[in-house]
């Protein structure tokens, strides 16, 4: 796991842990959610990604005339 992605798994989970009022013992279930969360968001981020290249792609292709 990069160290970047690590920092904002950390980050997210001490978030999560203090809307859910700094209880002790659910530090594994915290952690779990940001991870999923942080994955989700970078998956998104992959496919917006992708849409906008084929978008582009898509407008500077030439038009067959039939």
């Amino acid at each position: 796991m990069s160290e970047q992605r690590e920092q904002a798994i950390r980050e997210r989970a001490y978030v999560l842990w203090e809307q859910d009022g700094r209880p002790e013992g659910r530090s594994l279930a915290h952690w779990s959610q940001a991870e999923t969360e942080i994955a989700a968001g970078q998956a998104l981020t992959a496919l917006d990604k992708t849409k906008r290249v084929k978008s582009r792609q898509g407008r500077s292709a030439p038009k067959s005339i039939h």
